[in-house]
C-alpha cells in the first residue's frame, strides 16, 4: 500500500502537463515567440486571430456563440514543437474532433496559446508567469532547440489581454465562454476580472466579456509567493472569483485527479470550490497510477459533454453540472455551497451516462 502511494504521488509530479498534438503547425512557429488567440475548424485547421479577422475569418462569425480554451503548463513540449489542439489522439482522449463537435452546436472556437512561456520544468515557474514579471524565471520563453530567451516586460495575462482585445473587437454573438485546464483556469479568472474591469470603465463592449468561466481541473500550486506579496495563488484566485461572482458572471468547475486534492502536490482550494458550482467526476476508465489522463480527461470529458442533456442528480430535482448547463443553471449551484459527485457511468469515458448525487461543502 505504501508503496503505490509513493508510485501516485510520483505519477502526480508529472502530469500536470496537458497532451498536445505535433504536426499541426509549421516549425516556423515554434522558433520564434508566437502566443495569442487562434480560431479552430474542423481536422486541426487554424487561423491566426488578428485585426483582419475581426469582421470574420476563416473559423470566425463574430454574430455566433464562441468557446475560448487555455491550456495549463506545457513541460516538454516545446521541443517537440507540440501544441495543444481540439483532435488528439494520445493520453486517452477520444478519437472525436472536439472542435467541429462544437461548431455543429454554432460555435467559434479557439485556443488562447501560451506555451512557449509555459514550458518549463517546474509548473510553479511556468504558474508565476501568468500573474508577474518578477517570478523566479521571470518571462522568459523557450524556442524549439531548447533555448530560453528573454521575455517581454508584460506578464502572460496582460499579453494575451492585448491580444484579445484586437481579435475580439466588435464580437456580437449571443453567447462567450471561458475554459481553462489546469494552470489555464488561473489565466482565464485573470482575463475574465481585467475585461469586465475594462467593460465597467467604457473601454471594451460587454459582449467582450465571458458570460461563463468553466474551470477544468484547476490547479493552484502551494504557499505563499514573493511575487504576490506573500499571499497563496489559491487565495489570489478567490478574491477573483469573489469579484467576478459578484459582476454576474457564472463559474463551474471540475474535478477529475488528485491534483488538487493532496497536500503534496497542490492547493485544493476547498474555499474556492465551494463559492463556485463544482462537480467531482469519478474517472474509473483510467486506474489510479494514470493521473495524468485523469487530468487530461477533464478537457475531453466537459467539450463532449455539450452533445447531451445536462446529466441527471439523483438526490435533487436540479438539473446536473455540464457543459451543456445554461448559465442560470449554473449560478444556482453558486448560490450554495453544495456540489455533485459522481455515483454512475465514471467506467465509460462517454459522459452521456453519467449519474450525480448532491452533498454538501468539502
Amino acid at each position: 500500500m505504501k508503496r503505490k502511494l509513493i508510485l501516485i504521488l510520483f505519477g502526480l509530479c508529472f502530469s500536470l502537463n496537458c497532451m498536445a498534438r505535433v504536426g499541426v503547425f509549421p516549425e516556423s512557429t515554434f522558433d520564434q515567440l508566437s502566443y495569442g488567440l487562434y480560431w479552430f475548424g474542423a481536422n486541426n485547421q487554424y487561423q491566426k486571430a488578428s485585426k483582419s479577422t475581426q469582421s470574420g475569418g476563416l473559423y470566425y462569425n463574430p454574430s455566433k456563440p464562441t468557446l475560448i480554451f487555455i491550456h495549463g503548463w506545457q513541460k516538454n513540449h516545446i521541443k517537440k514543437k507540440n501544441r495543444f489542439v481540439f483532435w488528439e489522439k494520445n493520453n486517452g482522449f477520444p478519437n472525436i474532433d472536439f472542435a467541429n463537435l462544437w461548431i455543429s452546436q454554432g460555435y467559434n472556437v479557439g485556443i488562447l496559446y501560451w506555451d512557449q512561456f509555459a514550458d518549463e520544468s517546474e509548473v510553479k515557474n511556468a504558474e508565476a508567469k501568468i500573474w508577474s514579471v518578477k517570478g523566479p524565471k521571470k518571462m522568459r520563453w523557450l524556442d524549439s532547440y531548447g533555448t530560453y530567451h528573454s521575455g517581454p516586460s508584460k506578464n502572460v495575462t496582460q499579453l494575451l489581454l492585448a491580444n484579445y482585445r484586437i481579435a475580439m473587437k466588435g464580437f456580437k454573438g449571443s453567447k462567450l465562454r471561458f475554459a481553462g485546464h489546469s494552470l489555464g483556469n488561473q489565466v482565464a479568472l485573470r482575463l475574465a476580472n481585467q475585461l469586465e474591469t475594462l467593460a465597467k470603465e467604457g473601454e471594451i463592449s460587454k459582449k467582450e466579456v465571458p458570460e461563463r468561466v468553466s474551470l477544468l481541473d484547476p490547479f493552484y500550486s502551494n504557499y505563499a509567493k514573493s511575487y504576490l506579496n506573500g499571499k497563496w495563488v489559491g487565495e489570489k484566485a478567490r478574491t477573483i472569483v469573489k469579484r467576478i461572482k459578484a459582476y454576474g458572471i457564472a463559474i463551474d468547475s471540475y474535478r477529475t485527479s488528485a491534483l488538487t486534492a493532496t497536500i503534496f502536490v497542490g492547493d485544493q482550494n476547498k474555499k474556492l470550490e465551494n463559492s463556485v458550482a463544482f462537480e467531482e467526476e469519478k474517472t474509473k476508465f483510467f486506474n489510479q497510477l494514470e493521473q495524468s489522463k485523469k487530468h487530461d480527461a477533464a478537457i475531453w470529458l466537459y467539450l463532449w459533454s455539450i452533445n447531451y442533456s445536462t446529466p441527471t442528480v439523483s438526490n435533487s430535482s436540479m438539473p446536473g453540472l455540464s457543459a451543456a448547463s445554461t448559465n442560470s443553471e449554473v449560478k444556482q449551484w453558486m448560490a450554495t455551497t453544495n456540489h455533485l459527485v459522481q455515483t454512475s457511468g465514471g467506467k465509460t469515458k462517454n459522459p452521456k451516462d453519467n449519474v450525480f448525487k448532491l452533498t454538501g461543502a468539502l
